[in-house]
């Protein structure tokens, strides 16, 4: 029994994912915010519907990191919102979509829809959806 145990824990120890142990490890974590998932299109230049990106490695550390914005209809893109480069100090993106020539003037309304953020850092590529549905 004492030969199995050890056995076993030689293997964990050579190769993680023997015990199940970080196979699904991503070394960045990505995380969207906004204010609310029912954004509303308005010409007035003070509303506003914002939004957050935090990117952080796994152990909480700034990192470098290209944000790639988009609108999806299931898997299909509808509207571009743009690319932000992070440098390496700063964790997070925060920006608004509103005022005139409105982006969510040209999203469809009523309609289910993703906002996603496409992240690459660190040689990986991760993507993070918020939910939203345009009144």
């Amino acid at each position: 029994m004492r030969r199995l145990l050890a056995a076993i824990l030689v293997a964990c120890a050579i190769v993680p994912a023997v015990c199940g142990a970080g196979t699904n490890q991503s070394p960045i974590r990505v995380t969207v915010t906004a204010k609310n998932h029912h954004p509303r299109p308005s010409e007035s230049p003070s509303w506003h519907w914002w939004y957050c990106v935090k990117v952080r490695t796994a152990a909480g550390k700034s990192v470098a990191a290209m944000i790639h914005l988009h609108v999806l209809s299931g898997r299909t893109p509808v509207e571009a919102i743009g690319s932000v480069s992070l440098k390496k100090g700063y964790d997070h993106w925060c920006a608004a979509i509103g005022g005139e020539g409105n982006l969510l003037d040209v999203l469809p309304r009523g309609k289910k829809l993703n906002f996603q953020a496409v992240v690459r850092a660190n040689g990986v590529t991760a993507k993070r959806n918020w939910p939203i549905v345009v009144r």
